[in-house]
């Protein structure tokens, strides 16, 4: 074959190789070097001396297409000319070097394909089909796109680009779509069903496909002592008739749902289905895996198509190539941040937007399998994650990077299995300037608030459902859609130390993890539901004011009769000098309903006022329903200024079960886990309309072996842990 040899086209900034603040701007120029864009960090052109390129436009298959006369073959490196237009239309297991898609390479979708490739790269201007929403690729087909093991060229490609799909122009993937991609069950599976009662009827689910049912115990300690093997499981179907999947072999494990403390079923767990006709794999996922990077003014538009095996960076300390300023290897990294198997890569996308009013689409795909993160989206903005399902991952399902991600839509996503570690545990200097982040086990797992988070599920995550626990300071937020926010006049910087989530609503985390929601943030959290958490279901500080509406929380009765676990449904870590709400809370089966320690050795911001906590209109069945410690009415040390604390118009019932570590039943607490011997007088907390009874009105005041100094009264009322004063 005949070399065919181009001159190299500049390529547009790439940021992976170093860990970038959010608040970072435009990179300086450097030298040129060859075969790289002139801009720093720059994108290898890992096809620039091809040996087989387009004459003209043609189906793949044919000779006529090729400068070669011949097919493309084992280790050709295929450059695919602008304004050409290559039908993909054969199946193949002989591995292309790379190829480079300058025209349009689209995958024929009557038929089965399969291309086998190191590198597939998709410049500017180029266009990479692999079905559309137009034409997608039709039931009875499958495309395959597959990275094949190969090991990284350290001198070619320093940085650890390639070996995946790299794309800088435009993308389309769509199978045939599956309605819904996951469904909530209508009975709770049982070890050795061989059928799935599904809550509704499904379609475009089929014999063969493979489908992933969370493990749904609550652990004890989140699952640090007895946790042992995970029981999330995959099973394959072997028929589907409406709302009834039939599975090829039974299950191994029961899934229960959640009870309230009547014993009434309240949810029950999902199917999520992990198969699509489009897909794109490592041809060895314990070798040299494949992953994907979407950057810059890519057009990316992903449909109903899986990934699987993909993704290079580790769950642990990032090693990253180190380059000197004229981008020349200092030394090989070893576990290079940012080669996460769906990446969107300061993805700001088309100047136009796309037809649905997005910068890029990412809707009803699987991601099967990834050493960190499922889907990063890392500054990029206007985007819509919506209907995917996400398994097997090991930092976070799905996550944020840097904290400036802005106005993403994620919206009914599927998290299912993050198996996590502890950040302490990676030691010091983890990640550089992105130290510790989303390593610990979350479905969801953001940076940063501004965003919308609406009706997703997260499920047998080892730390956290959903995790909203990194502090931020001043970020580069895009003035408008389709900005650039490296480009002076695109972007805002904006403050994010007292920002509010955009929104989070209808979301629910249950199953083998230990928190529901944690979060630092201001806003509003709406219609939570958690259910068999092990330590919270939600947890949180704000910086300034929060507001949950509407929580529902249950835990497993079982669970908590036999041990001495204290799960906690709503615990507001400090509300000193903050303006907490719970309202419409549903929270039973959990040691304690709502708990609000007081640490008083966090000084407020000056400037800040009294905080408040308000518990109102809730329901709860629970051990101890709400324990709250007051402010001292002294002032507590450092000067903090003094909180108040309400309970207005809720109801308190008798959970029925005791735990193994005995503590009186209580409907409101000021003792609960305090500070013994204690004699400074406290605030109280004031009761209002209590068990949904008008004018029953009191006040509680901390008791613990000073009854003299606590209250001004002493008197004693069954159900209330403190004195009582009306």
């Amino acid at each position: 074959m005949s070399a065919v040899r181009r001159r190299p086209a500049l390529l547009l900034l790439l940021l992976a190789t170093a860990a970038s603040s959010p608040s970072a701007g435009a990179a300086q120029a450097r030298p040129r070097t060859p075969g790289v864009s002139g801009m720093p960090h720059g994108v290898p052109l890992l096809c620039r001396e091809p040996t087989v390129a387009s004459l003209t436009g043609g189906a793949w298959s044919d000779p006529r297409t090729w400068s070669t006369g011949a097919v493309p073959g084992a280790d050709d490196r295929v450059a695919i000319a602008a304004g050409h237009d290559v039908a993909y239309d054969i199946v193949s297991d002989t591995t292309v070097a790379c190829v480079e898609v300058q025209g349009r390479l689209a995958f024929a979708g009557g038929r089965d394909t399969r291309l086998k490739v190191v590198t597939l790269m998709v410049l500017e201007g180029g266009r990479l089909e692999i079905g559309t929403p137009a034409a997608p690729v039709a039931a009875g087909a499958t495309a395959e796109l597959i990275i094949a093991d190969r090991p990284i060229d350290p001198v070619v490609d320093p940085d650890q680009v390639g070996n995946g799909l790299v794309a800088l122009g435009a993308v389309t993937m769509h199978g045939v779509v599956k309605t819904p991609t996951f469904v909530r069950l209508g009975r709770a599976p049982r070890a050795g069903d061989t059928v799935l009662e599904l809550a509704g009827p499904v379609s475009g689910w089929e014999a063969g496909d493979r489908v992933v049912v969370p493990d749904t115990r609550q652990l004890r300690l989140g699952g640090t002592g007895r946790r042992g093997r995970s029981q999330t499981e995959t099973v394959r179907v072997a028929s589907v008739a409406g709302a009834e999947v039939t599975l090829a072999a039974p299950l191994a494990y029961d899934h229960a749902g959640a009870r309230d403390a009547a014993g009434a079923l309240g949810f029950l767990p999902h199917a999520g289905n992990l198969s699509r006709n489009v897909i794109v794999r490592s041809e060895n996922p314990r070798g040299t895996r494949g992953h994907t990077m979407f950057i810059s003014r890519a057009d990316v538009d992903l449909r109903y198509a899986a990934f699987v095996g993909l993704g290079r960076t580790r769950n642990g300390g990032v090693d990253s190539t180190r380059l000197d300023t004229r981008g020349r290897a200092r030394r090989i990294g070893t576990n290079q941040l940012g080669r996460y198997a769906v990446h969107f890569h300061h993805a700001f996308g088309p100047r136009t937007p796309q037809a649905n009013g997005r910068q890029f689409t990412l809707v009803g795909n699987a991601v099967d399998g990834a050493p960190k993160w499922g889907v990063t989206i890392h500054r990029s903005h206007h985007g819509l994650i919506r209907d995917n399902v996400v398994f097997n991952t090991q930092g976070a399902g799905i996550a944020t990077e840097d904290g400036s991600e802005s106005f993403n839509v994620f919206e009914h996503n599927f998290s299912v299995r993050s198996a996590g570690r502890s950040a302490s545990a990676l030691g010091a200097g983890y990640g550089g300037s992105l130290p510790g982040i989303g390593v610990e086990g979350a479905g969801f797992w953001f940076r940063g608030p501004n965003n919308y988070i609406r009706n997703n599920v997260a499920a047998d995550a080892r730390t956290y459902g959903f995790g909203l626990p990194a502090e931020l300071g001043s970020v580069r937020v895009p003035a408008f859609q389709g900005a650039d926010t490296s480009v002076p006049g695109e972007a805002v910087l904006t403050d994010m130390r007292n920002a509010a989530v955009l929104e989070f609503a209808g979301n629910e985390a249950y199953g083998a993890l230990e928190t529901g929601l944690e979060t630092i943030w201001n806003g509003t959290v709406s219609d939570l539901t958690v259910w068999h958490p092990s330590r919270h279901g939600f947890a949180g500080i704000p910086p300034e004011r929060l507001v949950l509406d509407g929580v529902t929380v249950r835990g497993d009765l079982a669970a908590l009769g036999e041990t001495a676990e204290a799960p906690v449904g709503v615990s507001i870590a400090n509300y000193l000098s903050r303006h907490v709400t719970v309202a419409n809370a549903d929270v039973q089966g959990m040691r304690v309903g709502v708990q609000s320690p007081f640490f008083y050795n966090q000084t407020p911001e000056p400037g800040r006022g009294p905080g408040t906590l308000v518990v109102e209109n809730g329901y709860f069945r629970n051990h101890v329903d709400v324990s709250i410690a007051t402010s001292y009415a002294t002032g507590a040390p450092r000067g903090a200024p003094v909180k108040r604390a309400e309970v207005r118009g809720s109801v308190f019932e008798p959970l029925g079960v005791r735990p193994a570590a005995a503590w009186p039943r209580e409907s409101i607490s000021a003792n609960y886990e305090m500070r013994p011997g204690d004699g400074q007088p406290r605030d109280p907390i004031f009761v209002y309309d209590y068990n949904d009874q008008a004018g029953n009105d009191f006040e509680v005041y901390y008791s613990h072996e000073a009854p003299e100094a606590a209250a001004p009264c002493q008197e004693v009322r069954q159900g209330i842990g403190g004195w009582v004063c009306r």
